[in-house]
């Protein structure tokens, strides 16, 4: 699963101020970082976790060690998200919360910004190319009528690059000379 768009929650947590947002990640992190300390100028901490493909990154932004970027993890793997950066804004209210009040907070505000989102399901696409003759063009364009067809390049035969659910991607190995093949992410 993974966010369909920007959701946002606000949380007074001991006259701290903390805000979730929950974004759907293209991994660009330092770009969605900004524009977000733009929007919450003056924040006292932006703490992030994400999830995004296969890697996993965290940050407790001077906060104590593993108060608030784990946290929130946590959260990103308790729900089973994919490509998704959640970042937690801090406003320091005047009260240490402690270690433990930390942690709650994060984990709290992380999931109640993950509850509130439309999540929508994710799926695993493969980037494959194949080489077919002119007259297999047709069958190929029947089967991939459902998919993303990135390139057609036409030549003495016929390259296609799309891209394709796992089904499909069994067939076209089974049917065509298949160049290349990779996993790609998409929903």
């Amino acid at each position: 699963m993974h966010p369909n768009q920007e959701t946002v929650v606000e949380l007074v947590i001991q006259k701290s101020k903390f805000i979730g947002i929950l974004i759907p990640f293209n991994g660009n992190l330092k770009e969605q970082l900004e524009k977000i300390k733009m929007q919450y100028k003056k924040a006292t901490h932006y703490c992030y976790a994400f999830s995004y493909q296969q890697e996993e990154g965290v940050h407790d932004d001077k906060e104590p060690a593993k108060t608030a970027g784990i946290p929130i993890l946590q959260m990103i793997k308790k729900y089973k998200l994919e490509n998704t950066l959640l970042v937690v804004v801090r406003y320091f209210g005047g009260i240490k919360l402690g270690v433990g009040g930390l942690i709650r907070a994060y984990q709290k505000t992380a999931e109640e910004v993950i509850q509130k989102a439309t999540l929508i399901p994710f799926h695993e696409k493969y980037r494959i190319v194949v080489k077919l003759p002119y007259e297999k063009l047709d069958k190929l364009k029947y089967l991939l009528q459902d998919e993303t067809i990135l390139n057609l390049d036409f030549h003495e035969q016929v390259t296609v690059t799309a891209l394709v659910r796992s089904e499909k991607k069994q067939e076209l190995v089974k049917n065509f000379q298949v160049l290349s093949i990779s996993k790609d992410f998409y929903e």
